[in-house]
């Protein structure tokens, strides 16, 4: 079996043939130049990175996450997508430890909205496998780090009616006045998720809460509001 460092190498000789500069200094442009990156849109990112994805399934949860961290170390971007991609990928047989000791390490380094919120589909699939980790959770609701906050909010976004709502409105509560973009956007998203399953109670609770940022409450609203509208 190949080490990481020796995946991680080919895949990206692989993306240096694909590079394309143009799209590179727009993608680059886009994130506020705050990444390099190869220029390589996302199916053919995860074309190149099939075989790397496939061999991670065999790979136990300390070599993935190895692996994970040698992509993450990466200066190009794309690296991390794919980091992202392996996570969600594996999701299934991570363990609480992941969420408890990994899935911050991932979140906090190299950190914008891009990855934060894909390493979260990860930390979905484990959390709502181990109940015990909404412990975890309301520990990170109250981190005076923006991202992991973030991901407190909409860890339970894909989760529908399967939503622990009693944990949603709490923790949209505890962050209802706070004015920072990425927390205030996060909130309003979770409240819009969850308002395809119970309507009724979102808007309530946008009621209630009027401490609650415009942009908040605007994010949580909408998919009510269009759907009066129609």
């Amino acid at each position: 079996m190949a080490t990481s460092k020796q995946l991680v190498s080919a895949l990206r000789k692989e993306f240096t043939k694909h590079a394309d500069l143009e799209a590179s200094i727009g993608a680059a442009a886009y994130m506020r130049n705050q990444f390099e990156f190869f220029g390589i849109k996302t199916p053919l990112r995860r074309e190149l990175a099939k075989d790397l994805v496939n061999a991670s399934k065999d790979l136990s949860e300390r070599e993935l996450i190895e692996l994970c961290k040698e992509l993450w170390s990466q200066r190009e971007r794309e690296f991390q997508y794919i980091a992202c991609d392996v996570l969600a990928k594996n999701a299934k047989r991570l363990s609480p430890s992941y969420v408890k000791h990994d899935a911050t390490w991932f979140i906090k380094n190299k950190p914008w909205w891009d990855t934060v919120d894909s390493v979260r589909k990860s930390i979905e699939i484990v959390v709502s496998a181990n109940p015990e980790l909404k412990a975890e959770m309301k520990k990170w609701i109250v981190s005076n780090n923006i991202w992991i906050v973030r991901s407190a909010l909409i860890h339970q976004l894909t989760l529908g009616s399967k939503t622990d709502a009693k944990l949603l409105f709490n923790f949209c509560e505890i962050q209802a006045e706070e004015n920072e973009f990425f927390i205030a956007k996060a909130l309003g998203w979770a409240l819009r998720s969850y308002s395809y399953v119970d309507p009724k109670a979102v808007k309530k609770f946008i009621k209630d809460h009027p401490e609650l940022t415009p942009l908040a409450k605007r994010e949580g609203m909408k998919a009510i509001n269009r759907k009066s509208q129609a």
